[in-house]
């Protein structure tokens, strides 16, 4: 039994040194982490792979950098977008918007009036006085005075033996513009005619079929609030007094409000004399946090982000994300040169991947196929 202590005191002793020799320690993992292994920290994923997320990813992908870009490809002329479709409806129907989408003249507004003149194409009416009659002038309206002769007011008939127990002067009755289309008339059997509703509206612009906003005259852009019809489209306005709004401008005929301060314009533009014009960003600060509220699909931080040159012959700066390699971009980039880039394409079929195009089909409104080109 004495030996045991004597044994256990040695023992004691010698773990007690152990402890106060200042050594250090390292852990090696006995294995690391293969692709889609749970992790830490980089160290703990083989080679050739990245802790990202929790999760043991490559970090290069090997894929090449093109300059070329891909681009949606559906016409190179009207023609395209119609197919045997006509493009304008037969004469019969000129008319056929004013007689059935219009039911008030476009250039009348229902304001008070004396003359035609005030209601532009519509009518000022025939005014009602009021003690009876129509006029157009108070001078027109008869008034009420007492016929000494019957001892009786002249229009309203009452019981008198002076001017003072009738009525006395009428007047005319407040005229207001009428706007009503006389051509109007929903019920017309051009209304409902196939030949008017068999018309292509679209036409080929920048490759792409989009809705047909030309037009010959302000009647043809009705309904709409680009109502005026210039230089054979539809426009809100030609001049500032095309606005309703007193404070807005005419601005590439459109209404808009003269900015005052940069809140009221985009992120990275600035009110510069009442129009918000782009000024790319000012530091790395605005960038993170520009980047931290809308997010960005990178899977790196959002404090990561710079203000730096554009390149090329732009003065401007702005946001670009450094990375160290692939993982650290969005998809559909890489890191190149220390910046995620697009990886842009090499043929049509990579663009049609990217842009998703399948299952594209014609009919009669739909005459052409959309289409992916891989451009310079």
């Amino acid at each position: 039994m004495r030996m045991f202590w004597s044994l256990l005191l040695v023992v004691g002793i010698t773990g007690v040194a152990s402890c106060n020799q200042d050594t250090k320690t390292t852990v090696t993992p006995s294995g690391r982490g293969a692709r889609g292994e749970t992790c830490e920290a980089r160290n703990d994923c083989g080679g050739g792979l990245a802790c990202v997320n929790g999760t043991c990813s490559k970090n290069d992908f090997d894929i090449s950098v093109s300059a070329k870009h891909c681009d949606r490809v559906q016409c190179e002329d009207d023609k395209d977008c119609c197919g045997d479709r006509p493009r304008e409806a037969p004469s019969k129907c000129n008319n056929r918007t004013s007689v059935c989408l219009t039911p008030l003249l476009p250039d009348c507004s229902s304001v008070a009036c004396e003359t035609d003149s005030a209601c532009g194409s519509g009518e000022c009416p025939t005014g009602v006085c009021s003690l009876g009659g129509a006029c157009n002038t108070n001078e027109d309206c008869e008034p009420d005075v007492c016929d000494t002769g019957t001892s009786s007011c002249t229009i309203t008939g009452y019981y008198c033996t002076s001017d003072s127990a009738c009525l006395g002067a009428s007047t005319c009755g407040t005229r207001v513009c009428d706007c009503t289309n006389p051509e109007y008339d929903y019920n017309d059997p051009i209304c409902s005619d196939p030949d008017c509703d068999d018309v292509c509206t679209l036409r080929c612009d920048n490759e792409l079929c989009v809705a047909d906003t030309s037009c010959e005259e302000d009647l043809d852009c009705a309904g709409s609030v680009n109502d005026i019809c210039e230089d054979g489209r539809c426009v809100e306005c030609v001049e500032n007094d095309d606005c309703s709004d007193s404070e807005e401008e005419c601005v590439n005929n459109f209404c808009e409000k003269p900015c005052s301060t940069n809140e009221e314009c985009p992120l990275f533009h600035a009110c510069d004399d009442g129009e918000c014009v782009e000024r790319g960003c000012g530091s790395d600060t605005e960038c993170v946090l520009a980047a931290s509220r809308a997010g960005n699909g990178a899977v790196e931080d959002p404090r990561l982000y710079r203000c730096l040159d554009a390149g090329g012959d732009s003065d401007m700066r702005i946001c670009k994300l450094p990375c160290e390699n692939d993982a650290g971009c969005a998809s559909f980039e890489v890191c190149d040169d220390g910046y995620c880039v697009f990886i842009g394409c090499k043929t049509n079929e990579e663009c049609r991947a990217y842009l998703g195009i399948e299952n594209e089909e014609t009919n009669d409104a739909k005459p052409y196929i959309t289409q992916a080109v891989c451009r310079d």
